[in-house]
C-alpha cells in the first residue's frame, strides 16, 4: 500500500509541474520603409523679349526709308518684321512654349506599427484533464487526511 501512495503521489506531482506551460512574452515590432522614385520635374522657362530700334526718314521723293536698324532678341524668341511699301512697319514676335525637364527625387516613407495584444488563449484538453486530476486529488487527499486524523483522534 506504501508504495501504491509513493506512486500517487509522483504522479499528482508531475500533473502539477507538467500540466502548465508558461506563456511566450510576444514584442510590438515597428518597420519603416522609404520608397524612392526617380522622376522628371517639369520647369517652365520664363518668357523671353525682343526690341526693334529703327530709323525711319522721308527722302525727296516723300517715301519712308529705313536709315538703320538695331534688333535685340533673346535665344528663344523669334522676331519677325515687314516694312511695306506704304512705310508700314510690321513687327510679328513669336515664342514657341518650352518646358525643361529636370531629374528629381520623390521620396515616400511607409511606416507600419505592429501592436500586438494578449489575449487570454484557450486551455488544451492535456492541460484541461491535469486540472481536473490534480483538483480531484487535491481533494481525495484532504478527505484522506481528515479520516486518518479521526482514526488516530478516536483511537485514544
Amino acid at each position: 500500500m506504501r508504495a501504491l501512495i509513493i506512486l500517487f503521489f509522483f504522479f499528482v506531482c508531475g500533473s502539477v509541474f507538467l500540466g502548465c506551460k508558461s506563456g511566450q512574452h510576444l514584442t510590438s515590432d515597428n518597420h519603416t520603409q522609404i520608397i524612392v522614385h526617380d522622376k522628371l520635374v517639369p520647369v517652365f522657362r520664363p518668357a523671353d523679349s525682343a526690341s526693334i530700334r529703327a530709323l525711319l526718314e522721308c527722302d525727296s521723293n516723300g517715301r519712308v526709308v529705313l536709315s538703320w536698324l538695331d534688333m535685340a532678341q533673346s535665344e528663344n524668341a523669334r522676331l519677325r518684321f515687314k516694312l511695306d511699301s506704304m512705310g508700314n512697319l510690321m513687327a510679328g514676335f513669336k515664342i514657341p512654349s518650352d518646358t525643361v525637364f529636370i531629374p528629381g527625387k520623390d521620396s515616400t516613407i511607409i511606416q507600419k506599427s505592429v501592436q500586438t495584444i494578449e489575449v487570454e488563449r484557450r486551455l488544451t484538453p492535456w492541460q484541461k484533464f491535469c486540472m481536473v486530476f490534480t483538483i480531484v486529488v487535491l481533494i481525495l487527499f484532504v478527505l484522506f487526511a481528515v479520516y486518518k486524523i479521526r482514526v488516530i483522534l478516536n483511537k485514544k
